[in-house]
């Protein structure tokens, strides 16, 4: 039984030191997640000014004066460029939060092993610890019975 205790006592550092782990990851993981979401909040943004951008430069194309078409379709050409950038840069984004994902769960699932394994240690014990009881609490209604037939 003092094995038991020793096996289950010695998890307990394994088990702070995978959870600890688990943590960290999955700090990683948030903070990856918030720089996602500012990256497509700046895409929208920039998807937006480009989409106005195309507006207003085929509203110029169709007028008459077309004095602002070149510095117009600069900003568009610039707009769209930015906007290609930010959507590469999500994509890549992206690969990393899923292998980031990937990651978490196999330190999750490390952790989880070695509660289970904690876990059966300390069922085991329950266990003996029980039948120990049981086979004191026999001896002593063992010892009682024998005593009363030894009175009669």
């Amino acid at each position: 039984m003092k094995k038991i205790l020793k096996k289950i006592s010695r998890l307990d550092p394994v088990v702070g030191i995978k959870q600890k782990r688990v943590d960290e990851e999955a700090l990683i993981l948030a903070e990856i997640r918030r720089e996602k979401a500012k990256m497509e909040s700046e895409l929208y943004a920039w998807q937006e000014r480009y989409l106005s951008g195309v507006g207003r430069l085929n509203k110029e194309r169709e007028s008459a004066g077309r004095s602002m078409l070149s510095a117009l379709e600069a900003a568009v050409d610039h707009a769209r460029e930015t906007l290609f950038k930010l959507f590469q840069k999500l994509k890549e984004v992206d690969g990393i939060e899923q292998s980031q994902m990937m990651h978490l769960s196999i330190v999750q699932r490390e952790l989880s092993a070695v509660e289970r394994l904690q876990e059966g240690h300390r069922i085991k014990f329950r266990k003996d610890l029980s039948r120990q009881e049981q086979k004191g609490l026999d001896e002593v209604s063992l010892r009682r019975f024998l005593q009363s037939r030894e009175n009669q």
